[in-house]
């Protein structure tokens, strides 16, 4: 099971860790809202992902689909509107350090002109195909 939680430990979340879809997101909502080039986000099936801590606790950032923790402005996970039954995790948030491999680069058409890609990894325009 891996866990994790917001910077001030009011919101916590496992999630169970069968097969992650883990990728770079180099968009600018992810970039902006983590202050880094780009952010590392696991594809969770709905039934893997579970909240621990107070819901109530969470906010929606309205111009976007994500989920923000209020007291200390974590963003949590993002939910894709086409991708109901799923919901993306940020994984800078874990607690436990789970071995988990990166398997590709979305977004890349929002990647700032600094970064460099340097491996052999699938890379996406815009978000991956099928979702």
């Amino acid at each position: 099971m891996i866990k994790g939680s917001c910077h001030c430990k009011s919101i916590q979340f496992v999630i169970d860790e069968a097969s992650l879809d883990v990728r770079r997101c180099y968009c600018e909502t992810c970039r902006k809202l983590s202050g880094a080039d780009y952010s590392v986000v696991a594809l969770v099936s709905r039934s893997q992902f579970a909240m621990v801590g107070k819901r109530q606790k969470l906010s929606q950032y309205i111009s976007k689909p994500g989920k923000t923790q209020h007291t200390c402005f974590a963003p949590i996970f993002v939910e894709v509107e086409s991708q109901p039954d799923l919901c993306r995790v940020r994984l800078g948030l874990l607690d436990n350090r789970p071995s988990v491999n990166v398997s590709g680069h979305m977004w890349v058409s929002e990647m700032p002109s600094w970064c460099k890609i340097e491996d052999e990894l699938p890379i996406y325009t815009h978000d991956y195909p099928g979702r």
